[in-house]
């Protein structure tokens, strides 16, 4: 049986303080645990400095040792700038000032660990108020993946998919960029069509297989040849355009000469050796996509009808 001194103490009832406290120190524990098993790293930041942090922290930023975390801030894990060119400090401070105004700030950033690694992150600031002090909460995803993938699908978006070569959609985007510098700064942009000869007789007697297998070697060949900042987009079919910035008439007649000879000395496996039409222009200053195109597929038509295997400059007199 109990004693009088310990049921007179059961007895005491438990002030609203008291609940409150526990209240408090069993939310404190729950939140401090899901703190330290959040998959996403978690740091807080007072004045510059990290004051508190999760494991999910030390792996990502490749600390080893915990022991040296109190001797950095933020900006040890940032490159000098970012993917934009900004200093990375300045740009920092502006993101930390929008947070503590806004209470939130969440933006994209290059981050580096301290082995040296540099990766692209999410960062989401978070003011956190508490008696007599300010402090932030930086809430740190990788996006690497994401990165991949975006950039994954966007060049899927602009690409061919058998050939690799760029699309009609990149075409015409390229094409606004070369008007703009000829019209804004005079710089010269040529283009050249090209086009397989007797393609359907390929197809007709190996299979589209074979067909297939031709056209994506035929663009290997082309892109190989080309300058970094030249651009191959294969324009349907058999046909493929070349954009060449800062290229004259004459050198893009010369560039579409050994494309010519080229192919016709390539051998294309089963197939053997094919041959090749081109046609040349330069961008004019009153051109669209479409008048551009007009031209050179004249002048297609032109060298098909001399022969085949040859090159001929887009509005040229017809010589036989």
């Amino acid at each position: 049986m109990a004693s009088i001194r310990e049921r007179h103490i059961k007895m005491i009832p438990t002030t609203d303080n008291q609940r409150t406290e526990a209240a408090d120190m069993s939310l404190l524990r729950r939140y401090r645990a899901a703190f330290m098993q959040s998959r996403e790293a978690i740091i807080f930041v007072q004045q510059e400095k990290i004051i508190d942090y999760n494991p999910a922290a030390l792996a990502l930023l490749g600390i080893d040792s915990a022991s040296v975390v109190p001797s950095l801030g933020l900006m040890h894990f940032s490159p000098g700038h970012q993917p934009n060119g900004k200093n990375s400090r300045k740009l920092g401070s502006v993101y930390v000032k929008q947070a503590m105004r806004h209470g939130q700030a969440l933006f994209g950033w290059r981050l580096q660990a301290l082995n040296g690694h540099e990766f692209p992150a999410e960062i989401m600031l978070s003011r956190i108020d508490i008696p007599g002090n300010t402090l932030l909460q930086a809430t740190v995803r990788d996006i690497t993946r994401q990165k991949r993938l975006e950039e994954e699908l966007s060049r899927s978006a602009m690409t061919d998919h058998l050939t690799g070569a760029f699309n009609r959609q990149r075409f015409d985007e390229e094409m606004r960029r070369a008007l703009a510098r000829l019209r804004r700064k005079q710089v010269s942009t040529a283009l050249i069509l090209l086009d397989i000869d007797y393609f359907k007789p390929v197809n007709d007697t190996y299979g589209h297989a074979v067909g297939d297998d031709v056209l994506v070697e035929l663009a290997t060949l082309l892109d190989a040849s080309l300058r970094i900042p030249d651009m191959l987009t294969r324009w349907g079919g058999e046909e493929f355009v070349m954009i060449l910035p800062d290229t004259g008439q004459q050198e893009a007649m010369r560039l579409a000469e050994r494309l010519r000879q080229l192919i016709a000395a390539h051998e294309f496996g089963v197939v053997g050796h094919i041959t090749a039409s081109l046609s040349v222009t330069i961008l004019q200053t009153e051109d669209d996509a479409r008048r551009c195109l007009k031209r050179l597929d004249d002048a297609l038509y032109q060298a098909k009808d001399l022969g085949r295997n040859k090159v001929l400059e887009a509005g040229s007199p017809v010589t036989c």
